[in-house]
């Protein structure tokens, strides 16, 4: 089986699909490739932070995603000791929910779909093993239906997610990165849900984070997550469904969920958090989201990084395939600094703040000083959702050296 296109996408995910859509509507050929059916799960928090809701708006979805989930207007943070501050978050322009909760089930689809209707062309059940360099682009290579299929684009767009196989074999990575790990199952018959999320770092190990993101008025996405220590550490080797075991059957939660039920089974699952270190592209690749380790280190988001990675990996894609003829099977440096110039700065700053994040009295104290101080309550809110942009003189040394000389 042979086919040709302009762009071919490798993963219709989040960040796949999006890429798909906005390269599509700058009047390419496009082939968006995924193993499975849809809809299909993924597991995930379901999340979409105010970054991730302005593109999905970019792309004409909130009102289908807002009937499809919940919408959400703030957030509550709880300290280790289970000390809780909470904030409204800001309401788009036109007076919109700032966030949502949508099950990755609906969302990947509805995603998938509005590429489709901007005029990508979608095969599903395709295992894609390599890609090539050739003459005039590359040659994407896998199997669908026991048949071997060859597709020739002047250039591939991967977003595989956490997935590194693929990675690995063309010579994009050269080992598989150190992850973190987590654990999520969905409950419903909940009371008294709210329209907030919970991040709570209460009956979880630091660094590492509990969540609560409900997708309705009585169902939740439950789950936590955790940095694994090293192998050289002497410190116990932790598995995500005991970490998920003992965050829900934590004093607080276990409250929460009494009188509901869980439905469905616990999921693990891994996330690449190793950007900016990690390789953004190849020759004739480009890599989105969590494919260039672009999941947030201190919370475990990722859906909004794949999202503005894929508007700008479509940017950079539609600029030089449309000027450059068919030499699209090169190298992308200017890809690779487009991404850093977006990310970098801000992937730093919370990983200094994710290991800072370790100390659970610095928590605790922190959480007692901001609900005295609307101005700090904000900014924890801002952290956790990445949505502050972080300034060149803004080091995370310099607000730890804040927050300390508060807590004395």
């Amino acid at each position: 089986m042979r086919d040709a296109c302009d762009v071919a996408v490798v993963g219709a995910g989040p960040g796949g699909s999006a890429a798909a859509y906005y390269l599509a509507t700058r009047g390419l050929g496009v082939l968006l490739l995924d193993r499975a059916d849809f809809p299909r799960d993924k597991t995930c928090g379901d999340g979409l932070t105010p970054r991730a809701v302005g593109v999905l708006e970019d792309m004409g979805l909130l009102s289908d995603l807002s009937r499809a989930g919940r919408e959400i207007n703030g957030v509550e943070i709880h300290a280790p000791d289970g000390f809780a501050i909470g904030t409204a978050l800001p309401r788009r322009p036109g007076g919109g929910a700032p966030m949502l909760v949508v099950p990755r089930l609906v969302l990947d689809d509805i995603v998938r779909e509005r590429a489709v209707r901007a005029g990508a062309r979608f095969q599903s059940g395709v295992l894609v093993t390599g890609i090539d360099r050739a003459r005039s682009g590359v040659v994407i290579r896998g199997h669908k239906g026991g048949c071997a299929l060859d597709i020739r684009a002047r250039m591939a767009v991967v977003a595989t997610g956490a997935a590194v196989p693929l990675l690995v074999r063309l010579g994009v990575l050269r080992r598989t990165p150190r992850m973190m790990l987590a654990a999520r199952a969905y409950f419903e018959g909940i009371r008294d849900l709210g329209d907030r999320i919970q991040i709570r770092f209460d009956h979880v190990p630091l660094p590492g984070y509990g969540w609560v993101f409900p997708f309705s008025s009585a169902g939740a996405n439950i789950g936590a997550g955790f940095f694994p220590p090293a192998r050289s550490t002497t410190r116990p080797r932790l598995n995500p469904k005991a970490v998920f075991d003992r965050f829900v059957g934590g004093r607080t939660l276990r409250g929460l969920v009494d009188g509901g039920r869980r439905i469905g089974p616990i999921k693990g699952y891994p996330l690449r958090v190793d950007f900016p270190g990690a390789p953004a592209s190849g020759e004739g690749v480009l890599l989105v989201g969590e494919a260039a380790g672009l999941v947030n280190p201190l919370t475990g988001e990722g859906i909004d990084y794949a999202l503005e990675s894929a508007q700008i990996a479509a940017d950079y894609a539609g600029r030089a395939l449309l000027s450059a003829g068919d030499r699209g099977g090169g190298e992308h440096t200017e890809y690779e600094r487009l991404l850093r110039a977006r990310f970098e700065r801000l992937f730093a700053f919370c990983r200094r703040l994710r290991d800072a994040t370790a100390h659970a009295l610095l928590l605790n104290r922190m959480a007692r000083i901001a609900s005295r101080r609307d101005d700090l309550k904000m900014l924890l809110a801002d952290i956790v959702l990445g949505t502050r942009e972080i300034p060149g003189q803004l080091s995370a040394r310099t607000v730890l050296r804040k927050v300390y000389s508060l807590i004395r």
